[in-house]
């Protein structure tokens, strides 16, 4: 916690009735970032003033957005940014405190146990056989639908505590755990329709200096870990008359991943009618457009 003067005289300005001088106050205090929370939170508990309260919760607030925005800016800025970072980050979000090792060691967790399983003679089938066993049977994680309208399935915190999440969220961990064990799984963005892909990597050795083709060998439900293969999924997209182009069967970038994961969070947070919560993570798209 920060003690200085200058900040209990900024503290003690936060009652002033006088909107322009709290403006000023509020972006002040704002420039001390994530640090100046204790001092905040502080004096919240030593004011019975329920104004000054929600003035210091709003500035809170602003501030955990803030710092999300700014790990947001870095990481649409890196060539290849992580796609575990990116989910931590959305995270913080809605849980600017949460603990990110707890993730990270549950994530390694997962991975030893289908490290063990794994070998290299194994098929592809096989392999995700391997993987969906211990994701789905041992560690019972389990998928639900978007329309239940829950914010929290999308936040990777609560995924692997409650082992509860939605295509997207279990589509991501199933992703991360799939770079860790160099399996080639990725997300990909059929119309109405999220899925994972194995991706098989086509070499023409007649043409040695031809780029490989990746070709998708079968599909991954990420809510369950059922296997489509080509067939089904033509079945699906002529069922519903749905038109794909050339880049619908490309795996999503990790921004593409992340960004796609943030649009329907605000579709949830627009149904629900927390509008505000919409328009912050709508910043962080327009932030994206500014980096393409």
């Amino acid at each position: 916690m920060k003690d200085n003067k200058q900040i209990r005289a900024l503290l003690h300005l936060l009652d002033d009735p006088d909107i322009e001088i709290f403006d000023s106050v509020s972006k002040q205090i704002m420039q001390y970032g994530k640090e100046i929370i204790p001092n905040l939170e502080a004096f919240w508990e030593n004011t019975t003033d329920t104004d000054v309260q929600f003035r210091i919760e709003n500035i809170i607030h602003k501030v955990n957005f803030n710092t999300v925005f700014e790990g947001f800016e870095n990481w649409f800025k890196a060539e290849k940014p992580a796609l575990m970072v990116g989910s931590i980050l959305l995270a913080r979000f809605r849980y600017p405190d949460l603990n990110e090792e707890t993730i990270r060691k549950t994530i390694k967790s997962i991975y030893q146990s289908c490290w063990l399983e794994l070998n290299n003679y194994l098929t592809p089938l096989e392999q995700i056989s391997i993987i969906n066993s211990i994701f789905y049977s041992m560690y019972k994680f389990k998928g639900h639908d978007l329309e239940e309208n829950k914010p929290n399935h999308f936040y990777i915190n609560e995924v692997v505590d409650s082992r509860l999440g939605n295509n997207y969220s279990l589509g991501i961990v199933y992703q991360i755990l799939c770079e860790m064990l160099d399996i080639p799984v990725y997300m990909i963005q059929l119309p109405k329709q999220t899925l994972l892909a194995y991706f098989d990597t086509i070499h023409d050795f007649l043409n040695l200096d031809k780029k490989p083709i990746k070709k998708i060998q079968f599909y991954i439900d990420p809510s369950s870990g059922l296997i489509y293969t080509q067939n089904d999924v033509d079945a699906y997209l002529k069922k519903y008359q749905l038109v794909t182009d050339e880049n619908t069967y490309l795996p999503l970038s990790n921004k593409d991943l992340i960004c796609n994961t943030i649009d329907a969070l605000c579709v949830v947070y627009e149904e629900l009618r927390e509008e505000e919560k919409k328009d912050e993570l709508s910043q962080l798209i327009e932030l994206r457009n500014r980096f393409d």
